[in-house]
């Protein structure tokens, strides 16, 4: 879905998108922007997806961009739909993952946001129907991704290398963008950099990629009437991150006179966050969000 002038019919009766003094957006629950790497040693032979047939999502976006909330959400939207979620508890064998994988079922039944991660926490989460392995959606370390104390960085951990290049399972790449990023220009900038690298070094022709703009609560100007405006939103996002539409230009001189960019545009909204009693809360989004997301990935994962 690239840029144009639909819009989506939502029900944002209990949306305020105005009032940011009660409410909590999300990106307050951790700023880790500028916070320097944690030195912990991870075990690179401990990690290991041991179905190669089923396609994996790699959710990829730098530290709180919403990448936990975001699977959260989108669990909870495929439960109520007939699908299973299996928490991978094999993916690795340490005690701190198996509390993990506890920690995120957990947190599927509660109305508290999950707590940003820790530099070392990974999640591998399955998608079943039927019995059937539908995808398997992989939420590793935002500093894996894109490191914001080393924006330069060109090389990926050997997990993400071994995963990305050696499983022959497809690859669908959720690339996280955040509205408003209240970051400085060159921030966003050496994000769009990155994820180019990525493309370049990573990706194969057999990939399939995904622009996820989270956080759209950030802008009341893209809705209306109950409508997203989801051509607007795609634009305010190009905007944003210079650039980064290009990265995913389409060459090709006939597909790309009706698709222009080989990518698939989702504006997303995990929820809205409060605190009470000294805890964050939660209330997820309107099922459009995750729907639209979920829509997205099974196009993905059929083409």
């Amino acid at each position: 879905m690239n840029a144009n002038n639909s819009t989506i019919d939502i029900d944002i009766n209990d949306i305020d998108v105005q009032d940011n003094n009660n409410s909590d957006n999300g990106s307050s629950v951790v700023d880790n922007t500028n916070v320097a790497n944690v030195d912990v040693e991870i075990d690179e032979n401990d990690i290991a997806i041991a179905d190669k047939d089923a396609p994996i999502i790699m959710l990829f976006g730098p530290r709180s961009s919403g990448k936990s909330m975001t699977l959260v959400r989108l669990s909870r939207y495929l439960r109520s739909n007939g699908y299973t979620t299996v928490i991978d508890d094999c993916f690795k064998s340490d005690a701190k993952y198996k509390e993990k994988c506890k920690e995120f079922q957990n947190y599927l039944s509660t109305k508290e946001a999950l707590p940003g991660n820790a530099y070392t926490d990974f999640l591998l989460v399955k998608i079943v129907k039927h019995g059937r392995t539908i995808c398997q959606i992989l939420e590793a370390p935002g500093e894996h991704y894109f490191d914001s104390k080393n924006i330069a960085a060109s090389n990926f951990p050997p997990y993400m290398t071994r995963i990305i290049r050696r499983l022959p399972n497809r690859k669908i790449w959720a690339f996280i963008t955040e509205a408003k990023w209240d970051v400085k220009h060159s921030m966003k900038s050496a994000y769009v950099d990155r994820i180019r690298n990525c493309k370049n070094m990573l990706m194969k022709s057999t990939d399939r990629t995904i622009i996820l703009y989270n956080k759209m609560d950030q802008r009341e100007e893209l809705y209306e009437e109950g409508k997203i405006h989801v051509g607007p939103a795609e634009k305010a996002m190009r905007e944003e991150y210079d650039g980064l539409a290009g990265v995913f230009k389409n060459t090709n001189p006939i597909t790309s006179l009706w698709r222009p960019f080989n990518y698939k545009f989702v504006p997303f909204c995990t929820g809205f966050y409060f605190k009470e009693a000294n805890r964050l809360k939660y209330e997820e989004s309107e099922n459009i969000y995750p729907r639209l997301l979920w829509e997205a990935l099974n196009k993905c994962i059929k083409g």
